[in-house]
């Protein structure tokens, strides 16, 4: 019943009056504290019909409604109890275990320096030294906790499924030290009824301290929701913290609580992408002085391409070969991107495009690329690609020039103030093309052989392309082919364009999302997906029939020609004096650290606020626009990642602490061995020369 409804009863003794004022004045406050904190949950409320779910008896004995249930204060404490012990004796089912193999195999994290492309790699050291340690310490199982033990009553993370009469709450705030608190609804009843149990701004202050975050979320779109509580794990905490997450579940009843978390956990591996990592970016560095050296046109933008132009990006995928009657038939008019491994199937099929697209730094790209069909065609196609390419790769064409990329530390060098425009690429070449085609101002574009989906009973990529034209029999060519059969060999279903679901990888669907950013960015301009692989928000579903252009040949010719323009030489950053300038910021950084972990360390859960501490002052706001955070913060994260898992698992608390030590002083130690790789490069940007190792 409602306050009025309560109100229109003249019959209420005092103690029942006073109850009933005093459950509608904490559900008023609450209101006010999601209001100024969570305004999401607060409109969801105020757009929902709620009765108060519990009745008063004249002697202050209340009922409460839940769902199809009904009891008093002892029957729903009871429940929480019962919950709350479940919940102390920290199961695989209440505790979040992220896979990690390289705890026993550490050459899962250490292989990747076995590849001769990569520039004197140092990383790999210090990884398997932090496993090297970690194993040393506790060789035996009888050493090691099976899940992540935080220290007695200590929780990093905690995520609690349903609020409910909300004595669980309390509880978990009061008995436990939590520093990232996350409460999560997918029942508006439930939360509304938590409103009158629950002194959220009191529970607030309790928990609330010092690099501590407190969040509630609610909506009634699964999807949605789980897409909100890792976006907020990831904004509060540092990713990896996931590891070992304690799961409160106090809606069991639900089916949609069951469901979420299962998206949740479908979805955890996202946390773990996109890092980067220290050794590739002094690849790209590397690259990027090589391509400044040389005098690369630079992508500068400014040019614009006719009203009418039309351009097609093309990937390799297994729509192509349906689309390719299609592109040949307008080849003269609409301007061709392709990307990637698309080259070989449009070499294959006898189609030359206007640009050709590449974006990874290894030497790779040049050896996919070094086939005779594919050469032939490179020789008479202008190149565009990114700016830390392998410089080889420049000299497959007449007319190579580069653009920087979004969010990469060699681009960075190449441009500190960011006075050029940058390129969306990640994470495949079509993300490249098509950003490139929308920033030159095409306002009609189609997405060919851009399917990132494959049926179950179909080929992953194109026919014409490498892997299945034949031209890969053996050697390193051979080698991609095989693993990227591989790679495809298990897909998880995805919305599709021309049906229910198609199958797809963690890769694609994470180039599906950064397409999908690119077109939002550019609401004036028309996307076309006609290829029967993965739904592609913001475009337009075509069937390959139902396509008819009206572009002119004139309107290609001037469009090459705009595209040509928006390349200039002689507008890059003075490179020896931007290395320097990084030089002077990883000293900088190297001694905050070197503070941050001389704090007293007399407890377990003492690594983890360190950690915690270092992922902080690497987000902090006034760090973004230093060229030195990209560069190391992915290795930090991800060596933190391995000594979380690590401490978590020690059972010996001394032995923890004592390895923890040695931890951060193994990242010190990283930082100052990748220092004499910047001076190297340093070196090479004044002189246009490497000095030996040795001499480092």
């Amino acid at each position: 019943m409602t306050e009025a409804e309560n109100t229109a009863q003249t019959e209420w003794t005092p103690l029942q009056e006073a109850y009933i004022r005093k459950l509608y004045a904490t559900y008023q406050a609450n209101l006010y504290f999601l209001r100024e904190n969570f305004p999401a949950v607060f409109d969801t409320l105020m757009a929902t019909q709620l009765p108060a779910p519990f009745e008063v008896s004249p002697d202050a004995g209340i009922t409460i409604f839940s769902g199809k249930h009904a009891g008093g204060v002892r029957d729903f404490t009871d429940l929480g109890r019962v919950l709350l012990r479940e919940f102390e004796l920290a199961t695989d089912g209440t505790r979040i275990w992220v896979e990690a193999g390289y705890l026993e195999n550490p050459a899962e994290i250490t292989d990747y320096a076995t590849n001769p492309d990569f520039f004197r790699p140092v990383e790999q050291v210090y990884r398997g030294e932090i496993v090297r340690r970690f194993q040393a310490r506790c060789p035996s199982p009888e050493q090691r906790h099976r899940r992540p033990v935080f220290g007695d009553h200590v929780q990093p993370v905690v995520i609690v499924f349903g609020s409910g009469f909300g004595w669980h709450l309390e509880r978990l705030v009061d008995e436990y030290e939590i520093f990232h608190l996350f409460i999560v609804d997918t029942d508006v009843e439930r939360l509304n009824m938590s409103l009158y149990f629950v002194d959220y701004i009191a529970l607030h202050q309790r928990f609330e301290r010092n690099g501590r975050s407190f969040s509630i979320a609610l909506h009634d779109d699964n999807e949605l929701l789980a897409a909100s509580v890792l976006a907020t794990i990831q904004k509060h905490a540092a990713p990896y913290m996931v590891q070992g997450a304690a799961l409160f579940f106090h809606d069991y009843d639900s089916e949609r609580v069951h469901d979420l978390w299962e998206r949740i956990s479908a979805d955890m591996g996202k946390l773990f992408r996109g890092w980067g990592f220290f050794d590739d970016e002094m690849l790209g560095l590397r690259h990027a002085v090589e391509n400044a050296l040389a005098r690369r046109p630079v992508f500068v933008g400014g040019a614009s391409v006719p009203d009418d132009a039309v351009a097609v990006v093309v990937g390799a995928g297994p729509s192509l070969d349906t689309l390719l009657p299609v592109l040949r038939a307008y080849r003269d008019r609409v301007v061709v991107f392709s990307c990637g491994t698309a080259i070989s199937a449009l070499a294959n099929a006898g189609v030359d495009p206007d640009f050709h697209v590449e974006i990874e730094r290894t030497a790779a790209t040049y050896r996919i690329l070094d086939t005779p069909r594919t050469r032939a065609v490179l020789a008479r196609t202008p190149l565009l690609t990114s700016a830390i390419m392998c410089p080889a790769v420049f000299d497959l064409s007449p007319n190579p020039a580069m653009f920087l990329k979004d969010i990469d530390f060699g681009s960075n060098m190449l441009d500190f103030d960011r006075r050029l425009p940058r390129v969306r690429t990640n994470p495949t070449c079509t993300n490249g093309g098509l950003d490139l085609a929308l920033q030159m101002g095409f306002r009609k574009v189609f997405l060919f052989g851009v399917d990132l989906g494959f049926h179950p009973d179909g080929v992953h990529h194109s026919r014409n392309s490498i892997y299945y034209n034949g031209e890969a029999k053996e050697g390193y060519l051979a080698g991609v082919v095989a693993g990227t059969h591989w790679m495809h060999s298990n897909g998880k279903p995805v919305p599709g364009n021309f049906c229910e679901t198609v199958l797809s990888t963690d890769q694609l669907t994470y180039s599906r999302d950064i397409l999908q950013v690119s077109i939002a960015a550019h609401p004036d301009a028309v996307v076309y997906n006609p290829n029967d692989g993965a739904r592609i928000a913001w475009t337009e579903r075509i069937q390959p029939e139902e396509i008819h252009i009206d572009a002119t040949p004139e309107s290609r010719q001037l469009s090459i020609a705009a595209v040509s323009r928006a390349f200039m030489r002689g507008v890059l950053d003075d490179m020896p004096g931007n290395i320097a300038n990084l030089l002077a910021q990883l000293d900088a950084v190297i001694e905050d650290l070197s503070e941050l972990f001389a704090r007293p360390i007399t407890r377990k859960a003492d690594l983890f606020v360190r950690l915690a501490d270092m992922h902080t002052y690497f987000f902090l706001p006034r760090h973004q626009e230093s060229q030195v955070f990209p560069l190391v913060r992915g290795s930090m994260q991800h060596m933190g990642r391995f000594a979380n898992d690590c401490f978590s698992l020690i059972k010996d608390e001394a032995a923890a602490i004592e390895y923890g030590r040695e931890v951060f002083d193994l990242l010190l130690d990283f930082l100052k061995a990748g220092r004499e790789n910047i001076l190297a490069l340093h070196t090479l940007a004044s002189t246009g020369k490497l000095p030996d190792k040795q001499e480092v």
